[in-house]
């Protein structure tokens, strides 16, 4: 399980099992990166979590190698 914080400061532990994609985004006007996660749920978090982010692309990327 990871932890992730999203943009209206709201925890969630997350299953990397569970996630389907990760995306990098850098924020119009500044140079802030948001990630956006993709659960198969449907549910989409966004965060600024960097560290929990590339966490959870590391477990997919150990998953599938």
């Amino acid at each position: 399980m990871i932890k992730i914080e999203d943009s209206n400061a709201e925890c969630y532990h997350i299953n990397p099992m569970q996630v389907v994609y990760v995306k990098e985004r850098l924020c119009p006007n500044s140079e802030d990166q948001m990630w956006k996660i993709l659960l198969s749920t449907g549910e989409v978090i966004m965060t600024k979590n960097v560290k929990g982010a590339q966490t959870i692309i590391e477990s997919i990327k150990q998953r599938y190698s």
